[in-house]
């Protein structure tokens, strides 16, 4: 009789890498902590001229994970890795995801202690749910003499190639932002920082170089771009203009300032009253005369008058 068991299906491993989405070359000390994409950044620790290891420590969204190996070098870069296991049919296989690649280049030991010069890869972290893209991993073309033109009003020329060589150099809206010379398979990056956070606005490496009897072309993969938010400012200015009043009479503090002020202004008051009067009385003499003084002659005259006829009569 044929027993039959139930097999577990065995669970393969690889390694993988998602979209680049941040670069940089980076000249630390012991202490020093890098801000990355996503949450993440890392601090060195420590590092031995020596061996040629460095020592780090990474955080997501400052909390500190716990991680077996901690060490890198040159030939064997220290990787942070998010292992997801994925199935596939009727099997499943546990994939290991490079978040985080850090490489040691050159050590330089100065009186302040060791300087390590170090090459910073970030990949997606396939866990996290960012869609904040505008171009994910593609590949582009820029011919030397030519704009290749981007999203948001980004612009990247290539010029000066050579046969292992190029310049490329990025804008936007006709404002130069970086220019670097580079070899194959080098990387071009351009970040910024907002909020006090990183942001990689723009990552490419280059593949390859293309040349014909009419052009030469550069051929770029990994192409990444993010949009390009910078700090709002447009709340506060709002703000401020509907704050706006106009401008008020400053009122002194010293006594003796308003004292005299009110002497004076009572003074000018006296004056105005008294060339009111005038004014009156000039008003008076030339609209007529006043009849008040004449009364009693007339009332005489009358009576006068009445007598002489009475006489006559």
């Amino acid at each position: 009789m044929i027993i039959l068991s139930l097999f577990s299906f065995p669970v393969y491993c690889s390694t993988e890498e998602k979209a680049m989405i941040y670069y940089s070359e980076e000249t630390l000390t012991a202490g020093d902590t890098v801000h990355l994409e996503q949450g993440y950044s890392f601090k060195l620790i420590d590092a031995s001229e020596d061996s040629g290891d460095i020592l780090v420590q990474v955080y997501y969204k400052d909390e500190e994970i716990e991680i077996g190996d901690s060490f890198g070098d040159e030939d064997d870069p220290f990787e942070y890795m998010i292992p997801i296991e994925e199935r596939d049919g009727d099997e499943e296989e546990e994939t290991d995801y490079v978040v985080i690649r850090i490489r040691p280049v050159d050590f330089d030991d100065k009186d302040d202690g060791i300087h390590v010069e170090v090459e910073i890869e970030q990949f997606l972290d396939p866990e996290q749910e960012d869609d904040d893209f505008l171009l994910l991993d593609t590949s582009k073309s820029v011919k030397v003499g030519e704009s290749l033109s981007l999203e948001e009003g980004y612009t990247l020329d290539a010029s000066d190639m050579e046969d292992d060589s190029v310049v490329l150099e990025l804008s936007r809206n006709g404002k130069s932002l970086k220019k670097e010379e580079l070899e194959i398979d080098d990387i071009f990056s351009y970040s910024k920082s907002v909020d006090d956070n990183v942001r990689t606005i723009f990552i490419a490496r280059v593949s390859k170089f293309f040349e014909s009897s009419a052009s030469s072309t550069v051929i770029l993969k990994d192409v990444t771009q993010r949009p390009d938010m910078e700090e709002d400012h447009t709340e506060e200015v709002s703000e401020n203009e509907s704050n706006k009043t106009e401008p008020l009479m400053s009122v002194p503090d010293d006594t003796n300032y308003i004292m005299e002020n009110k002497s004076n202004n009572t003074t000018a008051d006296a004056q105005n009253a008294s060339l009111s009067d005038t004014d009156g009385q000039n008003s008076s003499k030339t609209s007529g005369v006043n009849t008040d003084h004449f009364m009693p002659i007339l009332f005489l005259v009358i009576i006068a008058i009445g007598i002489v006829i009475f006489k006559l009569s």
